[in-house]
C-alpha cells in the first residue's frame, strides 16, 4: 500500500488504494503542523491523466485520518459489491475464444460489438458485463486506423465507455455472446438513433 516514491503535489503519499471508480488517498503534509495528514478521493480526469482530488479532510491526528482512509476504502468495496449483485451471476471473464477469427488485419469496428481486454480493466472488473462494448466512433475505430480514440457504449449498462484501440481484444462473436448483449445493443442503437446519432447497424 506504501508510495514513498509518490507525490500529490507537495505532499507525499503514505497510503493509496483504487478500488471501483476511485482511488482513495492518505497523505502527508509535511510543511503543515496544525493539518499535515489529509484522506481524499482522487478521480482521474480521461484522457488527460491528471489528478482530481475531491471531498479533501484533514487532521493533526494519524489515526483518525487512517480510520477514515480505511473506511472510504470499504466504502468503494461495498459499492463494487452492490453493483456485482445487480449484475446476478459471477460474469464470466471473456477471451480471444469469445472473439471473432481474425485475419491479421485491422477491421473498421464501426457499429461492431468488441471485448476489452480484461488485463487493461481493473481486478474488481475483469467480466463480461464491463468487457463487452459497442463501438459508436473516434479515429481508433476506423480499419488500420493511424489514431487511437475509440468512442462506444458498455453493453450491458448502456453507459458511455471510451477506450484506446490496443485495449481492444476482439471482435465478439455472436454465437459466444451472452443473452443480453442482443438486447442491449439494440437499445444502445435506438437511443442512438433518437439523439440523431449513426447506430452504424450492421
Amino acid at each position: 500500500m506504501a508510495d514513498e516514491e509518490r507525490k500529490f503535489g507537495n505532499m507525499e503519499v503514505i497510503h493509496a488504494i483504487h478500488v471501483g471508480d476511485r482511488e482513495v488517498l492518505l497523505l502527508l503534509d509535511p510543511t503543515s503542523k496544525d493539518c499535515p495528514y489529509l484522506v481524499c478521493y482522487n478521480n482521474r480526469i480521461p484522457g488527460l491523466g491528471l489528478d482530481n482530488p475531491t471531498e479533501i479532510v484533514g487532521g493533526a491526528d494519524y489515526l483518525e485520518a487512517m480510520d477514515e482512509f480505511l473506511r472510504r476504502v470499504q466504502g468503494q468495496v461495498d459499492q463494487v459489491r452492490t453493483e456485482s449483485i445487480l449484475y446476478g451471476e459471477p460474469q464470466e471473464v471473456l477471451g480471444k475464444e469469445h472473439c471473432l477469427p481474425s485475419d491479421g488485419m485491422e477491421p473498421d469496428l464501426h457499429g461492431r460489438v468488441v471485448v476489452i481486454k480484461p488485463t487493461v480493466l481493473r481486478p474488481e472488473y475483469r467480466g463480461a458485463a464491463y468487457q463487452i462494448v459497442y463501438v459508436s466512433g473516434g479515429f481508433g475505430a476506423a480499419a488500420n486506423a493511424r489514431g487511437s480514440a475509440v468512442f462506444g457504449y458498455n453493453v450491458y449498462s448502456g453507459d458511455k465507455s471510451d477506450w484506446r484501440r490496443p485495449d481492444v481484444l476482439g471482435i465478439l462473436d455472436p454465437a459466444k455472446a451472452p443473452d443480453w448483449v442482443k438486447p442491449g445493443v439494440e437499445a444502445i442503437r435506438a437511443q442512438l438513433k433518437e439523439k440523431g446519432g449513426k447506430s452504424h447497424e450492421r
